[in-house]
């Protein structure tokens, strides 16, 4: 095991990006530790095939920089869960016996159960749900990616069948934090986006980076009579383009669409759509035509 990731729908990953980390908080589930006032936030190894039951953005921290540090007790099983799911602990707190009565000391090093360590390379149950625990903010300096997943259409662990994340493809996810991120002029992952400095002059930003874009074109492109307008000019169209890209991240389509018809024509947009792009990230010679937005279409 060298991933763990934290799953969450796009409202709460906005404000994570917004915070510029996974804020820890109270227990509220049927855990033994929900009266306790232990504030944690959640990660796991697992990846689901079928979607995830808590979001779609996804984002990924090296097990490394989450156990470093810190102490590991045994907290629970969750035998009704679907796989069943085991719980553990981290915290860089002393809670021998005596100090708590929640949790049980565990040594991953020593003890048979679903996370070990040997020599310092580190193993995980993967036939059951993993969920750690962990009594701290999770900061975004420690992210090493983001991705944008299904969610399980059937199940919703937070929000039920009143989910509207459910059936959102990955271009849509992905559109929707882009623009946000694009819009509102948040910069708390850029680098996370960008490729390699080995690779960034062929290739500068990463293919998560091509699906929002598309999930971007296919919501505010899909009408090529939508143009109406007659701006053309470079600062202008870059300006209007912001203004329509804060809307979509805020989930305000019609507004978005409405800006966007004051451009003159799709080009337009597409220019304006790549000096932003290229703006944000802080690189040169990013293009709709030359990246997986194109081929994805």
């Amino acid at each position: 095991m060298t991933k763990v990731h934290h799953v969450a729908h796009v409202p709460d990953a906005r404000r994570i990006l917004e915070d510029k980390r996974v804020r820890s908080g109270l227990i509220y589930d049927e855990s033994r530790l929900n009266r306790t006032r232990t504030c944690v936030s959640w990660a796991s190894a697992n990846t689901w095939v079928e979607g995830s039951i808590y979001g779609n953005v996804q984002f990924t921290f090296d097990w490394a920089d989450i156990i470093r540090g810190r102490r590991v007790y045994w907290v629970e099983e969750m035998p009704d869960y679907s796989p069943p799911a085991y719980r553990l602990l981290l915290t860089d707190r002393d809670l021998s016996p005596g100090v708590s009565r929640n949790v049980i000391a565990y040594d991953p090093a020593v003890d048979k159960g679903p996370l070990r360590e040997r020599e310092g390379d580190w193993y995980w149950n993967d036939a059951f749900t993993s969920e750690f625990m962990i009594e701290d903010d999770l900061p975004l300096r420690l992210c090493r990616g983001v991705s944008f997943i299904r969610h399980r259409r059937d199940i919703c662990r937070l929000n039920g069948c009143s989910c509207g994340d459910r059936t959102a493809s990955e271009f849509v996810t992905g559109g929707r934090i882009m623009a946000f991120l694009l819009g509102s002029g948040v910069h708390s992952l850029d680098r996370t986006f960008r490729r390699p400095a080995s690779m960034r002059s062929r290739l500068p930003l990463l293919d998560s980076v091509d699906v929002g874009i598309k999930g971007i074109r296919d919501a505010l492109c899909d009408d090529r009579d939508r143009f109406v307008g007659g701006i053309r000019r470079v600062a202008s169209s870059r300006a209007v383009l912001r203004g329509a890209l804060a809307h979509y991240g805020a989930d305000r389509l019609d507004e978005a669409c409405e800006l966007v018809s004051q451009l003159a024509s799709e080009r337009v947009f597409d220019d304006a759509l790549e000096g932003v792009v290229n703006e944000h990230f802080g690189v040169e010679g990013w293009t709709v035509s030359g990246g997986q937005a194109a081929s994805f279409a």
